[in-house]
């Protein structure tokens, strides 16, 4: 009998120094990640805003010991800017303002207006982003002109078909988006490749990036502006608007 409980005991000893080691070695492996990655991510120049991510401050997992995955509202206060944004003006700029808006919006169409007029007598320090935030139901008019739009942004004439947009934003169907493109003088047979109706393709998902991180920012109406991490929604005037800017 003796013998069978120091086996069983043996065996135990094994199975929890397997453990042990396989714990140090998976925390090896992620603190040396960790280390990499985090340097690499957050060494830019603090006025290179081409790749930011407002962080909540506030977020602090329950437990530090498990590793969680935390859910994108809890650990952002404002908008992600990645170059697969629209981008107007220059990438350096200080000062970013983030519009979330969809092309069957009529105000918003005036508040871009309103945003870009702060950016023309702010060349320097203002750039604009476009944040896609149509319906989800990808049938709907506003999807299907957010797809129009990032189709254009792959021939680099975004902001132009933006303004067509928006100028028929109570008629936005495939004939009129096929119109603008040849108003434009895209490549057709590459912008109808692009928004051929399919649901699920790179230029779809960045759309639906952008409804994910609207809907983790709790956004609820449009349009709606952040100057950086500064959220403005409702009416604003130029004058306004370049006095939240002059605070950074």
């Amino acid at each position: 009998m003796s013998n069978v409980i120091q086996s069983m005991s043996n065996k135990l000893i094994n199975k929890d120094a397997r453990f042990m080691t396989l714990s140090i070695i998976t925390l090896f492996i992620f603190a040396t990640l960790l280390i990499i990655t985090v340097p690499l991510v957050f060494s830019k120049n603090k006025n290179d805003i081409s790749d930011t991510i407002y962080l909540n401050d506030d977020y602090t997992s329950a437990d530090p010991l498990l590793t969680q995955i935390p859910n994108l509202e809890d650990i952002i206060n404002g908008p992600i800017i990645t170059a697969t944004d629209p981008i107007l003006g220059p990438t350096d700029a200080p000062v970013a303002i983030t519009i979330y808006t969809n092309f069957s919006c009529k105000y918003c169409a005036q508040v871009l207006q309103i945003v870009q007029q702060a950016q023309i007598e702010m060349p320097e320090k203002v750039r604009i982003i476009h944040k896609d935030f149509p319906s989800k139901n990808k049938s709907y008019a506003s999807y299907q002109a957010a797809i129009a739009g990032r189709c254009a942004q792959e021939q680099g004439a975004f902001w132009e078909m933006s303004n067509l947009l928006y100028q028929s934003h109570d008629n936005l169907n495939q004939d009129n988006f096929l119109k603008f493109a040849r108003e434009l003088k895209l490549n057709l047979k590459q912008f109808q490749n692009c928004s051929n109706g399919k649901t699920n393709t790179p230029t779809t998902q960045l759309i639906d990036d952008d409804i994910a991180e609207a809907n983790a920012l709790q956004i609820i109406g449009i349009p709606l502006l952040y100057v950086n991490d500064y959220e403005i929604m409702g009416e604003i005037t130029v004058e306004e608007l370049k006095n939240i800017i002059n605070t950074y």
